[in-house]
This record gives structure tokens, sequence and C-alpha cells, in this order.
């Protein structure tokens, strides 16, 4: 099993939307042990069997959140669509059928999970004039019963050497945590990190044309 750079593990977690596995270093660096990823992209999966030695399971719309293992946090970085009512599945009504958002919502509905952290694009905020965020909001908030924070982010802010916002929503289950929340997002590195930084000063010859130069 993974164990963090920290020591023994500390928390369990699943990796949704894997992509090629950031996510997953991150928790596993701070004490999380990976009991199960979905990436359905061939050559994401690729790189993360690779990264990890293990392959991620496929289409998370087509996997039953019965098989998932019972986990404490639930990290997905979830695609963007347009919420419909289109296509709603017998028995089971709800706003953000149709979107994978929705496969989202029921496998935290079925394991009650205690944290969750959701990543996307910064344009989520004002995506469909601001409906698409309201709607993950108040499902996460109102149907699910989580304490909810969200906030956009960069990365240059943060000691890296790129400009690169994204939006992180954390949720922690009322019902697990029976007092608010002591979470706080992390403070901005005041010393913020260039690329000049990580380039050779001494650099002999290119390996690129000229024009590209």
């Amino acid at each position: 099993l993974p164990i963090s750079y920290y020591g023994a593990v500390m928390f369990k977690f699943i990796d949704l939307f894997a992509g090629i596995g950031g996510i997953r270093i991150a928790c596993e660096r701070n004490g999380g042990e990976c009991l199960f990823s979905s990436e359905w992209d061939r050559f994401s999966q690729l790189t993360y069997e690779a990264n990890f030695g293990e392959k991620p399971s496929g289409d998370i719309t087509k996997t039953d959140e019965k098989s998932i293992p019972s986990h404490d946090l639930l990290s997905a970085g979830f695609p963007c669509q347009p919420f419909s009512s289109i296509g709603k599945r017998e028995g089971f009504k709800h706003k953000t059928q149709g979107t994978l958002f929705f496969d989202v919502v029921r496998i935290l509905k079925h394991h009650k999970t205690k944290m969750i952290l959701l990543e996307n694009v910064p344009g989520l905020v004002n995506h469909d004039k601001g409906k698409t965020l309201k709607t993950i909001l108040e499902v996460l908030e109102k149907e699910l019963g989580y304490e909810v924070h969200y906030k956009v982010l960069n990365a240059s802010d943060y000691g890296v050497p790129q400009s690169r916002k994204r939006i992180y929503i954390v949720g922690f289950l009322k019902e697990a945590n029976q007092q608010k929340s002591s979470f706080a997002w992390p403070k901005e590195d005041e010393n913020s990190s260039t690329i000049g930084q990580f380039v050779e000063k001494q650099s002999d010859g290119y390996t690129i044309s000229k024009h590209l130069q």
C-alpha cells in the first residue's frame, strides 16, 4: 500500500477524473491512501499507470457506486457541462442528471463521504451566468448536507512558476462533523517564484531551431 511522505496512512481517498494523477500525488504526500481511481482517456490512463503502477477504472458513468470502496475523501476534477433536466433516470430525478457531476453526487450520496475536494477551471464561477456553480453548491449543501467552501487559487501564489488558476471546492459532511470545521485556505507565498529562477544562466547552444528561437 502507498504510504505518505510523512509516515502512516491518515485517510483513504478516491481519485475521480484523475488525469495523470496530480491530485493523487498531493493526497499521498499528506497521508492519503488511494483506494480507487477513474479516468477514461486512454493516454492519461497509460501515464497514470506508469506513475502509480495501476490502471484507473474507465467510464465513471458505468461504474456502480456500490463497487467503490468506502473512503474518507472524494477528490474529483470533473468536467463542466451545462446542467439539464433532459434524460432523467427513472426513480432518481435530479437537477444535475446528464452531467458528470451527477456521478460525483450519486457516489457521495451512497457512501456519505466525510470530505470532498473538487477542482475545476476558474470559468466555472461565471459558467451559464453563474447558474452552474449555484446548482453545484445547492446540491452539496442542501441535498447532501455538506459545509462548503470555494475559492479560485493561482498556482503562482504558492511557489509554482506558472500562472494557473483553478477553482477549488472543499466540503465537510455535517453529520460527520458536529461542529463547524476549522478549515482555512492556505496563505499565499509572499516570495512568489518566476520562471527565471529555473532557466539556465550559462546555456551552451540550443536544442530548437533558429526559427523557433
